[in-house]
């Protein structure tokens, strides 16, 4: 069995720390602001449950944040406050890292508050900012020499105002930290007041990274007996159907009962030192295409609730505890017959801890995600928390997929994250196999198209779209995935917040080796993408490669030498030969200013294999031989 190992390219199946982290848009429920001078007076609070930056165009009574290319996630941190939290790492705002270079390190994010109006404060009012912090989480935590830094901004300073206040050494934590840093300087106490988090540390990928939560900077604090008066989820959920996350809607038809979830729970925490009572949580679903809505209050309450207890409350979807609704529930209704969208709600009633709520605190009462019915299957929630890929030239992996109907396989979805390294100019080919037996049997189709990662900046955890050589009909059990040409790892997404490579995906390390179990926990995020009766299936990203120039080759079959002619326009510049698992065994560079070139075979094992001549601009010819 191969090794396992987090983060370091030297096994054959591998887990990496992943180069960026979703970003989901939950409730947008969020304190009124009150305003004075022009700028933000106080309370300024946060809790990035709700679209707060400036960048993501939310209600402007949310506004928080001026800049930032740090960004709001909901998976990465650990044991967090609430749900939600914002993330600076050593990724652009777009999604990619501020330097493709493993040895580059520097200033990497930043998230500027909004201006506040701190005139007429004084030292003695007790102003501070109080903020939670957490180095790494799910993700790679800084290092000794990194670091997370606070700056305040002097508005009389203008841009050269901004000076360091407070500043936290890198450390792997699975807890959060509180910080408490007093505004006492006459400097500070102005209107047009801000203050910004700055992390210092690898600029290359989603590294060294810092967790924030609970932002709030008011007056009449004493750090020394903080007190917080908040019941709060702090954990997202994604879906009520399993084991899919996401199916065609014509095959969720076909018996809604056995895809939705018996039921699910959501964790929350009381957040005071004071009891709570009668906590009463509820569901509710909205069909985005009818707008019609259904309500499910939990018949129940938890009616104690100790000070700082974390909490579960369940909800019953499929089985029901003693016919509580909605017992026996499953999407219904969806507008067409193609497809279906559904805003599903989990929150929690009027809680009124001792009535005691703070003016601008909310009550962080609800989390929100949508459920889509689509042409595609999948078992990952959408978003990365790391990075998977095997270390073996010619190393294969399959999905498994248990088909609801038959149907037409066109193309896989599939998500890569850059890390460190581009990998565009690393080769794939498609692949689907039968089954045999719980594992993958007989391959279907023959699909001989180069492919690459793909990497995107207009999104984080983005999809590209691979489409097989030609459709393939496909029923029952099929299994999706790849053959890789090199033994560098291609890094695929691995969502941590869903499990099922142990049970779902195979790999096998080179021909004639046995397919075996993933040992990785996580979900590698491929999708299969059917017809199931939509007209438009997808538009490939990387189609075929334009041909150079007419090529003829020959004896083909061949014995112990190939003869390759060309025409004089479009010459290459290179020639390969690539067997039939994706590994090279020829590589030659092309003769130059000659129209033909002859390769030596005879040593190569007889079978069938892709000859590729590649261009200057990139452009490739394939052809198949076959050597006797």
């Amino acid at each position: 069995m191969p090794w396992m190992v987090v983060g370091v390219l030297c096994a054959q199946e591998v887990e990496r720390d992943l180069q960026f982290t979703p970003t989901v848009e939950e409730g947008t429920r969020g304190p009124v602001l009150r305003r004075g001078g022009g700028s933000m007076s106080l309370p300024f609070f946060d809790d990035f449950a709700s679209p707060t930056f400036a960048a993501e165009a939310g209600p402007e009574a949310l506004l928080r944040w001026s800049d930032a290319s740090a960004r709001r996630t909901f998976t990465y941190a650990l044991n967090a406050p609430t749900v939600g939290q914002a993330t600076l790492d050593g990724l652009r705002s777009d999604g990619f890292p501020y330097a493709f270079n493993p040895e580059a390190t520097g200033w990497a994010d930043t998230l500027t508050s909004v201006p506040i109006n701190l005139a007429g404060m004084t030292p003695n009012d007790g102003i501070h900012l109080v903020f939670f912090y957490q180095g790494g989480g799910r993700g790679n935590a800084p290092d000794d020499n990194d670091s997370l830094v606070v700056e305040f901004l002097a508005p009389d300073g203008g841009d050269l105002g901004w000076s360091q206040v407070w500043s936290a050494i890198g450390a792997e934590m699975d807890t959060f930290a509180t910080a408490a840093i007093p505004v006492d300087q006459l400097i500070h106490l102005q209107d047009g007041f801000r203050f910004r988090f700055r992390n210092h540390g690898a600029l290359a990928g989603n590294v060294d990274l810092w967790h924030l939560d609970y932002v709030l900077l008011d007056d009449n604090i004493n750090p020394d007996n903080l007190g917080f008066f908040e019941v709060a989820f702090i954990e997202p959920r994604y879906a009520l159907t399993e084991p899919y996350s996401m199916m065609p809607w014509s095959h969720f038809l076909s018996d809604p009962a056995t895809f939705m979830r018996d039921s699910l729970q959501t964790s929350h925490r009381n957040m005071s030192g004071f009891q709570a009572d009668n906590v009463t949580c509820g569901l509710k679903v909205r069909n985005v295409e009818t707008g019609a809505e259904q309500d499910f209050l939990n018949p129940f309450s938890n009616t104690f609730v100790a000070p700082f207890e974390e909490f579960n409350t369940p909800y019953y979807i499929q089985t029901g505890a003693n016919g509580v609704v909605p017992s026996g529930f499953a999407f219904a209704d969806p507008g067409n017959d193609t497809a279906a969208t559904y805003e599903v709600s989990l929150y929690e009633d009027a809680i009124g801890i001792l009535e005691q709520e703070r003016v601008g605190v909310p009550d962080n009462d609800s989390i929100v995600f949508t459920q889509v019915f689509r042409n595609e299957y999948a078992y990952d929630d959408g978003t990365a928390e790391k990075a998977y890929g095997l270390t073996t030239g010619g190393g294969k992996l399959a999905m498994r997929f248990d088909l609801a109907i038959a149907d037409t396989l066109h193309g896989l979805a599939i998500h890569f994250t850059p890390y460190y390294d581009q990998q565009t100019n690393l080769n794939f080919f498609l692949r689907a196999w039968d089954d045999d037996g719980g594992q993958p049997g007989d391959e279907l189709g023959e699909h001989y198209q180069f492919h690459q990662p793909a990497y995107f900046t207009d999104g984080h955890d983005v999809f590209a779209y691979y489409a097989y050589d030609d459709p393939i009909p496909v029923e029952g059990t099929v299994y999706v995935g790849m053959v890789q040409e090199y033994e560098f790892a291609l890094n695929l997404g691995l969502d941590k917040n869903t499990d099922y490579n142990f049970s779902r995906l195979y790999y096998q390390l080179g021909l004639g080796a046995e397919w075996t179990l993933s040992t990785v926990e996580g979900t590698v995020m491929i999708r299969p993408v059917l017809q199931a009766g939509v007209e438009q299936v997808f538009t490939a990203l990387d189609g075929p490669d334009a041909a150079p120039a007419e090529v003829a080759v020959w004896p083909n079959p061949a014995v112990g030498a190939l003869n390759i002619a060309i025409g004089s326009e479009g010459l290459p510049v290179a020639v390969r030969m690539v067997d039939m698992v994706g590994r090279s065994v020829l590589s030659q560079s092309w003769p130059a200013g000659r129209s033909a070139a002859v390769l030596a075979v005879g040593d190569l094992p007889r079978g069938t294999y892709l000859l590729i001549l590649e261009n200057a601009t990139g452009e490739r010819q394939v052809q198949r031989v076959l050597l006797n």
